[in-house]
């Protein structure tokens, strides 16, 4: 039948036709070139979008990290230590908090899938209760890990929102990034929680069998979350974090470890007051925010790279398929 059909025509339709059908293909597979490129273009723009999110999420986490930590060493020292830095504290805390609300009333949540928006809303119900909590410190109704409970949590919400970026981001290069950039927020947030722990020990002069564990426990994990760094670390970040986590401060922070970590058979802490562990050890997590941040930037600047390079090539498949489709026709009309 298709035989008869085409024997019907003429000999001018024959060529039009045989024109007609690679002019097709042609258009075709640039319009999904273009497809293509767009969808990758969507892709990075939203994990721009993220990333220019995330420094006012991870600002916000690094202040109440040392809330946390003053919070211990008030729980942990009754009361005797930190009363007249913690109020100070809790300004600065107040402050990252109300650039966080603002931020987080002005993203675009209905460009990303309902999962962002759900991690980000539990973040926010938990940053409610934050009064109560600093009510019930204020009281001493709360024991060390039963306030780092509650901060620790809300951390933990607040950095599941920074990983959403993983989830919308299917280039190896960029998902890369992303987890050397999360490890390395892990990392830093265990050794928050060590300077918690350590400011509730050396604050009551012992450390208590379950913030020991916790102590002991929170170092190893750094390590873990460090070697993951580095295996996703592009070379220049690794050095950056080598060569920036040097210093008294660090070496001071290893030699307090080591008292702690020997004070169940010495059966003291060495006469550190808790105040003084948790200047020191946040010297150290200060050198590790300046790291974080320029990790931060590093991933800010690959997104909108890629973003431009993918824009750039919907650009030229689009003139490309216009102008095959243009000198199709012409050649259709030729023949």
């Amino acid at each position: 039948m298709n035989m008869r059909v085409l024997n019907k025509l003429s000999i001018g339709n024959k060529l039009a036709l045989a024109v007609l059908l690679p002019v097709l293909g042609l258009i075709v597979f640039s319009g999904l070139a273009v497809f293509d490129r767009y969808q990758r273009m969507d892709e990075m723009g939203r994990v721009y979008v993220l990333a220019d999110f995330v420094p006012t999420i991870s600002a916000l986490v690094h202040e109440l990290q040392k809330e946390r930590g003053q919070s211990a060493g008030f729980i942990g020292s009754k009361g005797k230590k930190f009363a007249q830095t913690l109020p100070g504290q809790r300004n600065d805390t107040n402050d990252k908090r109300a650039a966080f609300a603002q931020a987080y009333k002005a993203f675009e949540f209905s460009a990303f899938d309902a999962h962002l928006a759900k991690r980000a809303g539990l973040a926010v119900e938990q940053l409610q209760q934050l009064q109560q909590m600093r009510g019930r410190v204020d009281g001493l109704s709360l024991t060390v890990p039963g306030m780092a409970k509650y901060y620790t949590g809300t951390i933990t919400g607040l950095l599941g929102v920074i990983e959403e970026m993983l989830r919308n981001s299917s280039d190896d290069k960029v998902s890369k990034a992303i987890s050397g950039y999360i490890a390395f927020l892990q990392a830093k947030e265990r050794a928050g929680q060590e300077r918690a722990m350590g400011a509730g020990g050396f604050g009551a002069g012992k450390f208590k069998t379950n913030i020991y564990n916790h102590f002991v426990q929170l170092i190893a994990l750094q390590k873990n979350y460090f070697h993951s760094f580095s295996l996703y670390a592009l070379p220049e970040q690794w050095e950056l974090y080598k060569n920036t986590l040097t210093g008294q401060a660090v070496e001071e922070v290893d030699r307090m470890r080591q008292i702690a970590i020997t004070s169940p058979k010495t059966g003291n802490t060495g006469g550190i007051e808790g105040s003084y562990w948790f200047g020191e050890i946040t010297k150290k997590i200060n050198l590790m925010k300046q790291v974080e941040d320029s990790i931060s930037q590093d991933l800010r600047a690959l997104a909108a790279d890629l973003k431009n390079a993918a824009f750039v090539q919907v650009v030229i498949f689009a003139l490309v398929g216009l102008a095959l489709a243009i000198a199709g026709c012409g050649l259709l009309f030729a023949v």
